[in-house]
């Protein structure tokens, strides 16, 4: 059996006759989260989007990520735009999913504005700190 023609769903690399996804994805998405079970249709179609045709980029910033290196602040991580959420997900920079923690992706917008406008002079309005999924 030929593996011509035949493409990773994801990224459109070749895969093996027997394979659905290619090396690299499939690595990305059997990644063990030890805290739920993910909702691997939902990661995928999270890659798909985050897949730029030479690079994944992170949801958020748009920043090219790293798949292999754990301790990078640009390792792809999986967040859930809703706090627990597994049908929501995006691909974004581990530094950005640690600092988005329990927000969701409205509250996290509005934090990063309020600290942008109070890193800059202005008030920060203390009212964007009430957070639906907090969970500390």
């Amino acid at each position: 059996m030929s593996s011509e023609g035949k493409q990773c769903p994801v990224c459109g690399d070749a895969v093996h006759p027997l394979a659905q996804y290619c090396k690299r994805c499939k690595r990305i998405l059997d990644r063990v989260d030890m805290r739920r079970k993910p909702d691997r249709a939902a990661r995928v179609e999270a890659l798909k989007r985050a897949w730029d045709g030479e690079c994944f980029r992170c949801y958020y910033s748009g920043a090219r990520l790293v798949e292999d290196d754990h301790h990078s602040p640009r390792h792809l991580t999986f967040d859930h735009r809703t706090p627990r959420q597994e049908n929501d997900v995006v691909v974004t920079a581990a530094c950005l999913n640690d600092m988005k923690s329990d927000l969701t992706e409205a509250e996290f917008r509005a934090v990063v504005l309020e600290l942008a406008s109070a890193f800059q002079g202005g008030r920060f309005d203390e009212g964007v700190l009430e957070l639906k999924h907090w969970k500390r």
